[in-house]
Order: C-alpha cells, then sequence, then structure tokens
C-alpha cells in the first residue's frame, strides 16, 4: 500500500529545484527583524526552515541559530548550504515536537508558519520563547505583473485545477491590519507590540523557471502527475518566453509578553 502523501511534506519531492528556483528573501527584512529582536546574544529558531533560504541570511549575521526542518530531504539541502562552519544547529523534526532545552529570544518563520498545526502554533511559540522574545513571520506574495498574460493563465486555472486559485492582488499598506496573520495574532494574549511590514519588488523568470517554481509548489505538487502535467503545458503555452512577477514580501512582528 502506497502511504498517503501529506501536503505539508511534500516539498522534499523536490529539494534540489526547490532550493534552486525559490527566491531569497531581502536583506532589508533581516535587518528589521534582527532591529526589532534586539537579541544581544540571545539566541534565535526557526520553525520550517526548508533548504536554508533565510537560514543562511540570518546566520551571515552571526547570531546562535536552530534550524527545525521536519524533511529529511529538505534538511539535507540545508546541511550542504550551510556547510560545517555555519555554526547553526539543524533539527529534523516538526516545530510541534520540537523540545529545546533552552529559551530563544528570536522565532522566526519563513514562508511556513502555516504548516503549524495551527492549534498548537502560538502555544509553543510562548513556550519556546523567552518573556520579552521576538516572533517575526513572512512570506513572499507574488502575482504576474501582465494583467492580460495574468487573464490568460487564469482562464488555465479554470479549465485545469479549479480549486486552486493563484493570487491576483498583493498586501498593501491599506489591508495588511485586516489581513488572516495580523487578526490571528491580535488574538494572542502572549503576544503584544504588533507591526507589519511590505517589501515590494519585481521577479523576472523564464517561462520554464516560472513552471519550475510552480512544481515546487505545495497544491500543483498534489496534484495527478496528468493533472499536472495537462496544467503546466496548457499554461506553457500562454505565457509567451518569459514571466515577469509583482511580489511583495509581507513581514508580521510580535512580542511575547513579559
Amino acid at each position: 500500500m502506497t502511504a498517503e502523501r501529506v501536503q505539508a511534506r511534500v516539498f522534499g519531492e523536490v529539494a534540489d529545484e526547490y532550493d534552486r528556483i525559490r527566491p531569497a528573501y531581502p536583506d532589508a527584512l533581516v535587518d528589521d527583524v534582527l532591529a526589532y529582536a534586539r537579541l544581544d546574544g540571545a539566541p534565535a529558531v526557526e520553525p520550517g526552515a526548508g533548504t536554508g533560504k533565510a537560514t543562511a541570511m540570518f546566520a551571515a549575521r552571526g547570531i546562535d541559530l536552530t534550524a527545525v526542518e521536519p524533511d529529511a530531504a529538505m534538511a539535507g539541502v540545508l546541511d550542504r548550504r550551510l556547510g560545517e562552519r555555519s555554526g547553526v544547529s539543524v533539527v529534523i523534526s516538526s516545530f510541534e515536537d520540537f523540545r529545546p532545552e533552552r529559551a530563544f529570544g528570536l522565532l522566526y518563520s519563513a514562508q511556513a508558519w502555516h504548516w503549524v498545526d495551527p492549534d498548537v502554533r502560538w502555544r509553543k511559540a510562548a513556550e519556546v520563547l523567552a518573556p520579552g522574545g521576538a516572533v517575526a513571520l513572512f512570506w513572499h506574495v507574488d502575482m504576474i505583473k501582465d494583467a492580460a498574460v495574468l487573464d490568460a493563465a487564469l482562464a488555465v486555472y479554470r479549465a485545469h485545477t479549479p480549486h486552486i486559485v493563484p493570487d491576483t492582488g498583493l498586501p498593501t499598506e491599506a489591508s495588511i491590519e485586516t489581513s488572516g496573520w495580523w487578526r490571528e495574532l491580535e488574538r494572542q494574549t502572549a503576544f503584544q507590540d504588533l507591526s507589519a511590514r511590505l517589501y515590494p519588488s519585481e521577479r523576472t523568470l523564464s517561462t520554464t523557471d516560472y513552471l519550475a517554481l510552480l512544481t515546487t509548489r505545495s497544491a500543483i505538487r498534489m496534484l495527478g502527475d496528468d493533472v499536472r502535467a495537462g496544467f503546466l503545458g496548457a499554461l506553457r503555452d500562454v505565457l509567451g518566453d518569459q514571466v515577469t512577477l509583482s511580489v511583495t514580501t509581507a513581514l508580521y512582528l510580535a512580542r511575547r509578553t513579559p
């Protein structure tokens, strides 16, 4: 019997491609997180480190960092990325099952916090953080910049994968404080001092690389092979030679109550 695939764990199927094609994060975001956290030598923890796109950026700042990643294939790429002298401790575990022996001054999670069990994540975050410790959660949101190309792509989604709805709008200063993550953080009595910041950018990829990027996304990975092939082929037909994405990286910050 074939084991049932779990959507949160499909990234390891394409770990090397994930590492190749997924974008890094703005340097300014790392600056802002560390300025907010004021670590002063305190350690940090990263749930859902993946292949280390964010891990390497924070490790380069010389912080004491524990990277927690549940998928062994993703953690293997992370280990290769960091090398032996990084000073990062890599733990293969879900965050829910992670049992640290010390408290942390910063918990940050890049593109991964939504995979942590919603019934557990905030309690667990409060448990592993020292009083006053910071939480920093961030995600890329991207959409095809050209409106006509986006419309054509949406028609392909509707025809082949109607249950998958791609982003057709980006976070804005006006919308960020009514977003789902902001509202969820507001309800957590263990956290205070909320703020959010946005980092806009653009990214241009060949159509081949854009389709490769899509195949590292969990909803696309969960498609049957024939459906995925048909969807990607139809999408290729409407995209032209390259795709420019409008990207906004959204950062949410909060502090553990004393």
